[in-house]
């Protein structure tokens, strides 16, 4: 009788899936050298020269410490992220984000560390902003992390064109021949790249037929005045306040008031 000869045909090579997990891991050690503990990385990816890579996790005492700002405030200069080089090898390493940075490239040694700094603009800034760090060593190791950051926006001033003042005063009197008067001061706030014009509507609410009076001004900070065109001493005006940019009326900026020309001083005042 013959023996029967056992297979030795295996899978994946000869080697069990167990196996080539471990030589992957092996081969990401060792770009790195022996001895590290490859489940504190900071990347969020990372591969060898020999194109294994792994998912690796956050933390800010891995092979490449990330330590980011609990914050970042809009308007001035904040520290955004703090990333050292916990390998024994140097590394290239690179921060990016939107906003303005400095300081944010280096070449770092074993145990060195770079400091990035970012200034947010106050003109739309993000509820959040985002940042990518790269790091290389000389083509044997590349990582990318991407991370993100609340952005305070307290100290940002409204930029929201609109008036920063705005006073209507009736200067109405008896004498020169009773003519109804009022003098429409203001001034601008905001981003007043886009104003066009402020215009102001005098309706004679008793002399129907007088019609509606408008009088503009393309200035930033005027005042807008009108004068009647016969008695209208004690009758009662509609006066409309309209601010305008290069798309139209402002409407949560018009101010509408109704007032007895009289004379009776300040009838609207805000700021």
């Amino acid at each position: 009788m013959g023996r029967r000869r056992r297979s030795r045909q295996r899978g994946t090579g000869g080697r069990s899936p167990w196996v080539i997990i471990g030589l992957v891991a092996l081969v990401v050690i060792g770009a790195f050298g022996g001895g590290v503990d490859t489940s504190s990385v900071a990347f969020t990816s990372a591969a060898s020269d020999r194109g294994a890579s792994v998912d690796v996790a956050s933390d800010d005492s891995g092979l490449l410490g990330i330590n980011v700002a609990g914050s970042v405030t809009a308007g001035s200069a904040s520290q955004l992220v703090t990333v050292a080089n916990n390998l024994s090898q140097t590394l290239s390493v690179d921060v990016a984000s939107s906003a303005s940075l400095s300081n944010s490239q280096a070449t770092l040694g074993p145990s060195e560390s770079l400091t990035t700094d970012a200034t947010v603009s106050c003109t739309s800034p993000p509820s959040e902003l985002e940042l990518t760090i790269t790091a290389s060593a000389d083509g044997q190791f590349s990582g990318v992390a991407s991370r993100s950051v609340p952005v305070d926006t307290s100290n940002c001033a409204d930029s929201t064109l609109g008036f920063g003042r705005l006073d209507i005063v009736d200067q109405t009197t008896s004498g020169k021949g009773g003519k109804a008067e009022y003098a429409v001061t203001y001034s601008l706030e905001g981003d007043t790249t886009s104003f066009t014009n402020v215009s102001v509507d005098f309706e004679n609410l008793n002399e129907k037929r007088s019609g509606i009076i408008t009088q503009s001004s393309n200035s930033q900070s005027d005042t807008v005045n009108f004068e009647s065109g016969g008695r209208r001493n004690n009758e009662r005006y509609n006066i409309t306040v309209r601010l305008f940019d290069d798309t139209g009326e402002i409407q949560s900026e018009q101010v509408v008031v109704t007032d007895t020309a009289d004379g009776s001083g300040t009838v609207y005042s805000a700021s």
